[in-house]
């Protein structure tokens, strides 16, 4: 029996953990860096925070850098400042 205060269950194949550590997204063709905060990661992608949205604009193929590893991601979606990479 669930009651409204409880969370819905997480229909994920994979649990997400959650994390709060600082990365980069370099992008462009130019490897322009983006500050960004990792909200999760797993095997297959990440959910990211971009700290700051002036004139970034995240197309293409990408690389996730955070702390000393490097993923090469494309954009599954993006809402707001928050975004969902996959990684290739």
């Amino acid at each position: 029996m669930t009651t409204a205060a409880d969370p819905p269950p997480d229909s994920r194949r994979r649990p997400r953990p959650r994390t709060a550590m600082r990365g980069e997204l370099l992008h462009g063709v130019h490897q322009e860096r983006a500050d960004v905060v990792v909200r999760n990661l797993t095997d297959g992608g990440a959910k990211v925070r971009l700290t700051s949205t002036n004139g970034v604009r995240i197309t293409g193929r990408l690389i996730l850098r955070v702390a000393s590893m490097d993923r090469a991601c494309v954009v599954a979606w993006q809402s707001g400042d928050e975004v969902g990479l996959r990684f290739d």
